[in-house]
């Protein structure tokens, strides 16, 4: 797991904060960032689950092949229950291990307590946007509140996404989330244009976890 401060500097939380700024000055809408540094799903029980299964497949070809007594077929499992276990378990390889629709719905999970929990639901228009990423389980998702998503639409979102996610994966951040912030905006002022002395109801900076 990185520390948080690995991920974005003073620096890149200003410029990303200055973004959003940017972002909101032509809608009355709203933009929250929170980035997880932490792992959503803790792999352990799922790289034990693996090890179980490969060590209980795994010797059997052996045993048609080689001479192999019951007690030596028991030990190669034991032996290959423990290497694996320790192997998926103890390094960042554990992280394969969990399914892609359980890293999924954690994410999603995680950004929709997000979204309760800074209020990004209460603004006055019910136009609130949210931008989650979880960065250990490579997950990016927008949740936005319903008056703005009844205009908007899925799809929309999903693009946001993407831009995220393809900054992340080239180890760009920064730029995925300045680019998907802008969007959001742009979609924001469409939608939801600012109309006269506008309130910021939520403060601009990037959340970091």
């Amino acid at each position: 797991m990185r520390e948080p401060e690995a991920v974005l500097s003073e620096a890149d939380a200003t410029r990303l904060a200055e973004a959003v700024r940017r972002a909101e000055a032509q809608t009355s809408g709203e933009i929250r960032v929170v980035v997880s540094t932490r792992p959503l799903v803790p792999h352990f029980t799922y790289a034990l689950i693996w090890a179980a299964v490969v060590a209980l497949a795994l010797p059997w070809p052996l045993a048609f092949l080689l001479p192999l007594s019951v007690p030596d077929v028991l030990a190669l499992q034991a032996g290959c229950f423990v290497l694996l276990g320790a192997l998926l378990a103890f390094t960042s390889l554990g992280a394969r291990a969990v399914p892609r629709a359980v890293q999924h719905a954690a994410a999603r999970g995680a950004a929709l307590d997000h979204f309760l929990g800074f209020g990004i639901h209460q603004t006055h228009g019910r136009t609130g946007v949210l931008i989650f990423v979880a960065l250990p389980e490579h997950r990016v998702e927008v949740v936005a509140d319903e008056a703005i998503h009844a205009s908007v639409g899925h799809e929309a979102w999903t693009d946001i996404c993407g831009r995220v996610l393809a900054g992340s994966r080239e180890g760009r951040l920064v730029d995925g989330l300045e680019a998907g912030i802008a969007e959001a905006g742009r979609l924001l002022a469409l939608h939801a244009p600012r109309e006269g002395a506008d309130i910021d109801e939520l403060p601009n900076h990037i959340v970091l976890l």
